[in-house]
């Protein structure tokens, strides 16, 4: 995987053989085929464990302190402001079908069972904001997702800028998913212009 990626990103996807792949991991072609039947196997381990990586790392950075929207929105504009940039998924995102890093992990078979399994976890510790009645950790997954996905694809004008992204999360997305969310009024100054 190590040497795939470094492949990738000094050669590009389709310039990175197997052949190539498996010289300069040290192995034959044969073993490398026995791993990944295929490039698209491939390319879906290599995004499967960059995101992983990625989750570890957002995971680290959020406030010890906050509640449980505070951590929601912190990683979904790290998410939109960061990951868009990632020069693997970026590069390999040129292989989809869109060329987007949103299609990249959209399609990634792993990323809603991650999400949902951090919302089970956050849940359980979570002694800040109280989440909506009735809402499945699996409804709240593709939820942030979807939302992840749509600032990923710029679809909300100016979400790459950081305050950007937080003001429209605080307005926007905790409201769907907290009972008592952050009021907009206390996360906004009020317009002067």
């Amino acid at each position: 995987m190590d040497a795939a990626e470094r492949s990738i990103l000094l050669r590009g996807f389709q310039s990175s053989t197997m052949t190539i792949i498996a010289r300069e991991a040290g192995y034959s072609r044969a073993a490398i085929y026995k791993e990944f039947p295929n490039r698209m196997a491939l390319l879906e381990a290599l995004v499967r464990r960059k995101t992983l990586r990625h989750r570890a790392e957002i995971g680290a950075r959020l406030p010890r302190e906050g509640d449980l929207a505070d951590l929601l929105v912190e990683a979904l504009v790290i998410a939109a402001s960061e990951l868009i940039n990632d020069p693997l998924l970026q590069t390999l995102s040129e292989q989809t079908d869109e060329g987007t890093v949103a299609y990249l992990i959209a399609n990634s078979l792993a990323i809603p069972e991650q999400i949902e399994q951090l919302i089970t976890t956050i849940r359980a510790g979570n002694t800040g904001r109280q989440m909506r009645d009735g809402l499945l950790a699996r409804d709240i997954g593709h939820f942030i997702l979807t939302t992840a996905l749509t600032l990923l694809l710029g679809i909300i004008p100016g979400t790459q800028d950081p305050e950007t992204a937080r003001r429209y999360l605080r307005t926007f997305f905790l409201p769907a998913l907290f009972d008592n969310p952050p009021a907009p009024a206390a996360v906004f100054p009020p317009d002067t212009a």
